[in-house]
């Protein structure tokens, strides 16, 4: 493992922003991520932990501590029956285990295809999409407690889940390292109806919503999110920029006899979930472009937001202003980022 200084965090933040690292590692191991923690301990440094940078957007500054990149890779397949169990390495990609997993026919994650970011990661957001959320298939996360100065295993119920939301970014955000993710499956068909963005998909290309298979439900869901989402390997973003706003069933009854267009989607807590990216398109905003900080919402998906000519993450922030602000004053929801700002 090698110390690096003075690296451009721009270069892995998938949003192209950002000032430079004081200190770098990547840790492919146990060990190397040890060596990484002394080093920053003996230093008196400050650490900050990255998976492929797709939820991390870096302050102008930079960050004067040390930046860990987590590469710990692997995955460990133990398949009974109808059943499979997989542990997989934090620094695995996200969507390659969405991938092997509906080519051994489970359909559990199928609706995560194509969320960018590192398996260490989904856990931290809960992350979801069209009904699922990888809390549905975690059994345990294994992670390095920095307050204990040892590696742990976690529970689900011990994970304490919620809408993107868990321990590891609020109780004890910053305690634990994630170093790998144990998931279990299991083989069962899957009932519609779905939302109506897959339903319309499925129907437009003659394929049976009762017969669907996992391989067919995956492509259906990248392909929908492949025309809403631009890809960041092509245009720098960092996917859904702002949360689904959830309201009472109260809030929402005074909302929607204002606003009768208004979609929503109940969750198991009896919450209505409204779409972020339908409030900021109702104000007028989608496809908008701020010539004087270079940002804009993506032209098929106002959730998105892009840097068309940004020259610093300030200008993200006075972008994100803009819209929370028009939002806010038309709907009465404050809009919360789902990416998180690193500042030291």
């Amino acid at each position: 493992m090698k110390i690096l200084e003075n690296v451009s965090l721009a270069q892995y933040s998938t949003m192209r922003l950002g000032g430079n690292a004081r200190y770098f590692a990547e840790v492919k191991s146990n060990n190397d991520l040890l060596g990484s923690l002394d080093f920053a301990k003996n230093n008196g440094l400050t650490f900050h932990i990255l998976g492929s940078g797709s939820n991390s957007i870096f302050q102008d500054t930079g960050f004067s501590g040390l930046v860990i990149a987590m590469r710990t890779m692997g995955a460990k397949e133990t398949e009974t029956n109808n059943e499979l169990q997989l542990t997989v390495g934090a620094g695995e990609i996200w969507d390659d285990i969405v991938k092997l997993s509906t080519h051994k026919d489970y359909f559990d994650i199928a609706s995560l295809s194509l969320i960018p970011g590192t398996v260490g990661a989904a856990p931290v957001q809960n992350i979801g999409a069209y009904g699922q959320q990888v809390s549905d298939v975690i059994d345990t996360v294994r992670a390095y407690d920095t307050s204990k100065g040892m590696f742990v295993e976690i529970s689900n119920k011990d994970c304490e889940f919620k809408y993107r939301k868990s321990r590891f970014n609020t109780t004890d955000k910053k305690r634990f390292i994630i170093t790998s993710v144990t998931m279990r499956f299991c083989r069962k068909n899957i009932a519609p109806p779905f939302y109506s963005d897959i339903t319309n998909y499925l129907q437009s290309h003659h394929i049976d919503e009762r017969t669907i298979t996992p391989i067919q439900l995956r492509e259906a869901i990248s392909n929908i999110r492949a025309v809403k989402l631009p890809d960041p390997a092509d245009i720098a973003s960092c996917g859904s920029f702002f949360k689904n706003p959830l309201v009472s069933e109260a809030e929402y009854s005074q909302l929607s006899t204002q606003f009768p267009e208004l979609k929503s989607h109940k969750t198991d807590d009896g919450n209505l979930k409204l779409y972020a990216g339908q409030l900021i398109e109702l104000c007028g905003l989608k496809g908008f472009h701020d010539q004087e900080t270079g940002m804009a919402t993506w032209k098929n998906q106002a959730l998105v937001v892009v840097n068309e000519s940004a020259k610093s993450t300030n200008d993200l922030l006075k972008f994100k202003k803009i819209i929370v602000t028009i939002v806010q004053k038309k709907f009465g929801i404050t809009l919360e980022q789902e990416p998180e700002i690193i500042a030291v």
